[in-house]
């Protein structure tokens, strides 16, 4: 089955190229969603599918797949306000033979990452929300938001 392929319904076909796309960059994939919870699971198997394809992420796929996961349920969430009507991309391969890229845009308002408050500061402690970001940053290696905080680029080194 071809990664392209169409999602149930309610997936889109997307053509086209990842924008951090490279010569360097191989095992490439691009896939594009609607603002659905439902869709999360789905997604977040089909791409670590690829990446598990790459050069030593065997080692990292619990970490990924983490921080893929919610970095969609951000976009879902708090991107675009879980509105099926916009759509959230995901796209990446492996740069270089050594570093998984993942680029996850959403077409919300975006948001400003240096005002989210620190989650291991003793206010935050017990806060029910909050994480996320904290998390994605621990377990990639890079993760650096673009596009007004519609987008979020993560590395990880796979060897």
């Amino acid at each position: 089955m071809r990664f392209y392929k169409k999602m149930r319904t309610t997936a889109v076909k997307c053509i086209g190229q990842c924008e951090l796309d490279s010569p360097n960059m191989h095992l490439k994939f691009h896939q594009v969603i609607e603002s659905r919870l439902d869709q999360i699971d789905e997604i977040v198997q089909r791409v670590m599918t690829r990446v598990r394809r790459m050069p030593g992420a065997r080692r990292h796929l619990e970490e990924v797949t983490l921080a893929l996961a919610e970095a969609v349920a951000n976009a879902v969430i708090h991107g675009n306000r879980s509105d099926p009507g916009k759509k959230i991309t995901i796209c990446g391969g492996c740069e270089n033979g050594r570093t998984l890229v993942l680029v996850i845009t959403d077409e919300g308002e975006g948001f400003d990452p240096s005002g989210l408050p620190d989650p291991t500061v003793s206010e935050n402690i017990f806060a029910t929300h909050g994480r996320g970001v904290f998390l994605i940053k621990q377990l990639m290696d890079q993760a650096e938001y673009r596009k007004g905080g519609r987008q979020l680029v993560l590395r990880k080194r796979l060897s």
